[in-house]
């Protein structure tokens, strides 16, 4: 039987139409890959799931998580979309953006990483299904998440390319809108690309009534250049992101943003040495100031407590590689990095004298040392084996507070301040990830994956440098205050995979399950610190406890009658902590979707269910609420015209929630805005009510 080869981060993309994508083009013409399948817009390969924005009534990238199996997102408002990937999220989820691993200004996570660039702006946002490859980051201990912003092409012969994208739609839920416009020009060697994006909505209507502070406004810009040699050997790309997001509502958190402004630029380099030596370098660089607070879009409800917190977060990260051709695969030798430094103050704009150092000169530098091997060890066998040292440094500044009796001579917060103060807060922690994956073809188009991971994650600054009771938790929005812990112990997660692929002409079915220990799991727990507890009797501390998760997610489809397809997707993950009968906390519950499809290159139209069971298995420490299951009715369409002077062009129309069901989305965080119709504090926040969108793009 022929030799079979499986490159270990394939891909697929998912669209809501069919796409010209190309599968990526492998070497050595003797090996074969698992047969590609286009079925909803999918180029679908083993290992991991890359979706491609379409041309619905998205706007923010993180929403496309939700059309890969396992992944789901933790939403505190329209842009704050937190990513979740079987059960673990925020920082434990590495994202990176055109090789930036972005790091967030604001303290509560308001500018989540994948909030920078919007997803008329993406080209494709990836997924590693299952462990994620040493390689793939430094902390990946809950998976890893590519995002590849529109760049533009070469052109591949001496004629000037001059190619680009408008994207533009309109929701009535919200009555929201985004328009876009990207534009490249290229020769073979060169090519510069510029676009920007606006988006806006007012507060979304639901069955219940409107789910006010979730209004939004978004502007981002992009720019960039590229440079590759005749030969196309060695390839030079420099961009730079901008976001200017302005006054939108985050109704699960104790403020709202005000502005959150700042750039990235990118510098990569990817080279071929002598023909068979593979080298990569890359460079960011952020600099993004935040603001938020409780009153521009609350009103005076809470006028006697009025808020203002300035956040800031600047720094640069780093990564080489190099490829060497070793045995019947290829060894990977890097080294990566990133060093950032975070500030916030909090104030009150009614009192000069308050203020709050909460986070100063705050520091957390990371260094980490890989080295992967990937390759065949026998006739239809494929391994990958790779290790990873990672050394985390974190310090922080002192602290103060005042304006507020707690800060007076010997007070609860004068006494925090001061033991934090003086304790040790310069942390350095060793951390090693190791990965062995073993895959077995058993037929042209089915394949088994067998893997292990040992994978670990320092803690954030969160949950290290909260020096007072605060609700500054990354985004946990469970309406608690937290303190942190500088003593905390890194989180070491081992994690057993099992994969099955079978791709057939028409039809897949791609299931894995898998099992995680996590020793040191961090999360909150009722504090012993007496001098918080006179500040808040119900403040939690981030403790080290034990935890496991598992469970299933799938994918299966079947295309018949040439232009019919039904498509299937599936997620389920438990989580608890082993210590004590509890559960983990913010975890989706059982989640699915059943689609059925006309497709033809000019017609797409067809009705999809989403469905989401009830979620009764809540965390106790964080008096989490439970939800309802409910299922959900769409209807899309769309239509692209083939005649001559309209290829290109795309037209959308669909409905959303078509029955206008009332429900409540367990990963939306809980209720802080009074004035919300139908939704008391401390509720899960719903979901949208019926939404009729229509979208048009164009493609050159």
């Amino acid at each position: 039987m022929q030799k079979l080869y499986l490159k270990t981060l394939a891909t697929c993309s998912i669209t809501a139409i069919i796409s010209p994508l190309q599968a990526a083009d492998l070497a050595d013409s003797d090996k074969a890959i698992l047969p590609t399948m286009f079925i909803e817009g999918q180029i679908l390969t083993p290992g991991t799931v890359g979706v491609k924005p379409d041309s619905g009534g998205i706007s923010d990238a993180a929403v496309l998580l939700h059309k890969v199996p396992g992944a789901n997102v933790n939403s505190n408002g329209p842009l704050t979309g937190i990513a979740q990937y079987r059960g673990l999220f925020g920082d434990r989820v590495n994202v990176i953006t055109d090789g930036a691993t972005y790091k967030s200004a604001c303290a509560n996570a308001m500018d989540a990483p994948l909030s920078h660039v919007p997803a008329v702006l993406t080209e494709t946002l990836t997924v590693k299904r299952g462990i994620a490859s040493v390689s793939s980051g430094i902390e990946t201990l809950g998976g890893n998440i590519v995002q590849k912003t529109r760049s533009g092409e070469f052109s591949e012969d001496d004629e000037i390319l001059f190619s680009g994208r408008t994207a533009n739609g309109y929701n009535s839920v919200n009555t929201g809108y985004y328009v876009s416009l990207f534009a490249n020009i290229a020769n073979q060697n060169h090519k510069i690309h510029g676009g920007g994006s606006r988006e806006a909505g007012e507060d979304f209507a639901w069955s219940g009534g409107v789910n006010r502070d979730t209004s939004h406004e978004r502007n981002v810009g992009t720019v960039g250049y590229g440079f590759q040699t005749d030969d196309q050997d060695h390839q030079f790309d420099i961009g730079y992101n901008y976001n200017d997001t302005h006054l939108s509502g985050t109704p699960s958190l104790p403020m709202d943003i005000v502005y959150s402004r700042g750039g990235v630029t990118n510098l990569n380099y990817n080279g071929l040495i002598a023909d068979k030596y593979a080298v990569t370098t890359e460079f960011s660089y952020q600099d993004i100031g935040h603001q938020m607070n409780n009153f521009s879009l609350r009103g005076d409800v809470l006028a006697p407590k009025r808020r203002v917190s300035d956040n800031t977060a600047e720094g640069f990260g780093y990564k080489s590689t190099f490829n060497i051709p070793l045995f019947d695969g290829g060894l990977l030798l890097g080294v990566d990095g990133d060093n950032i430094e975070h500030n916030a103050v909090i104030t009150n704009p009614s009192s000069d004298v308050f203020k709050i150092n909460n986070f100063n000169d705050v520091t957390r530098d990371r260094y980490g040392f890989f080295a992967e091997w990937t390759g065949d060890i026998a006739p239809d066998w494929a391994f990958e084996l790779g290790a990873r040292l990672n050394w985390i440094r974190m310090n922080a500044g002192t602290v103060s507070g005042a304006g507020a009796p707690i800060f007076a001579p010997g007070k609860s917060g004068t006494k925090l301040a001061a033991d934090f103060n003086a304790s040790d807060r310069l942390k350095n922690d060793v951390n090693l990830d190791v990965v062995a994956d073993l895959t077995y073809y058993l037929s042209p188009d089915m394949a088994v994956e067998l893997g292990f991971g040992r994978k670990t994650r320092s803690p954030s600054y969160q949950e290290r440098f909260l020096w007072m009771p605060l609700n500054a938790t990354g985004g946990l929005a469970d309406g608690r205050n937290y303190i942190g812990n500088v003593d905390l112990t890194p989180e070491t997660s081992y994690q057993v995979e099992l994969g099955f692929d079978w791709q057939g002409e028409a039809v897949y079915f791609t299931p894995r399950a898998f099992y995680r220990y996590v020793d040191n799991y961090i999360q909150g727990a009722p504090t012993q610190n007496q001098a918080a507890l006179a500040i808040d009797p119900t403040a939690l501390e981030f403790t080290n406890v034990n935890a496991q998760l598992y469970g299933v997610d799938m994918e299966a489809g079947y295309r018949f009658l040439e232009d019919w397809r039904v498509d299937f997707l599936l997620s389920y993950v438990r989580g608890e902590r082993t210590d004590i009968t509890d559960n983990l906390y913010r975890l989706a519950p059982v989640n699915g979707k059943v689609s059925f499809f006309y497709d033809t290159d000019e017609w797409l139209a067809g009705t999809e269910l989403v469905g989401y069971g009830k979620q009764d298995k809540t965390s106790e420490f964080n008096d989490e609420p439970p939800t309802a299951g409910y299922i959900l009715w769409n209807l899309r369409m769309q239509y692209r015209p083939q005649f001559k002077y309209a290829q290109g062009l795309q037209l959308g129309f669909g409905i959303e929630n078509l029955l206008d069901k009332g429900y409540r989305v367990h990963l939306n965080g809980l209720n802080r805005n009074p004035t919300n119709d139908g939704t008391a504090i401390g509720e899960h926040l719903p979901g949208p009510g019926r939404n009729f969108y229509a979208t048009v793009s164009y493609d050159w």
